[in-house]
């Protein structure tokens, strides 16, 4: 049975809606350090639904948003692979809804992936 790796990209939601550790800690109640703590980890952290709740509310987000699932079938996926292969994903997914807004410039998600590969 393979290793399932859950990362965690509370990190990059932050860098991308320019939010520092110091508003979100004041808009959930907790200390910078933890903020930190929750940012700079790749694995899902251990958490109650209610800090869960208000992390997704301050950034207003969905839950979705701060997780990536990456099933490794072979159990031996790293950490930095499964980074990779997010990076891959989100790639192909802004691109295409970059290109979705754009008139006459519409692409197939086939084609997307094909782009990104």
């Amino acid at each position: 049975m393979g290793k399932t790796v859950i990362r965690w990209k509370l990190n990059e939601i932050m860098a991308q809606k320019r939010v520092r550790n110091k508003d979100l800690a004041q808009g959930i109640g907790v200390t910078e350090t933890s903020v930190y703590r929750l940012r700079k980890t790749d694995e899902m952290p251990r958490m109650t639904p209610e800090r869960l709740n208000d992390i997704c509310k301050f950034l207003n987000c969905q839950p979705g948003d701060l997780l990536v699932f990456i099933p490794d079938s072979e159990g031996d996926e790293t950490m930095s692979e499964a980074r990779e292969h997010s990076t891959e994903s989100n790639q192909v997914s802004n691109t295409g809804s970059f290109m979705q807004r754009l008139p006459g410039k519409q692409k197939s998600d086939e084609q997307l992936h094909q782009e990104a590969a």
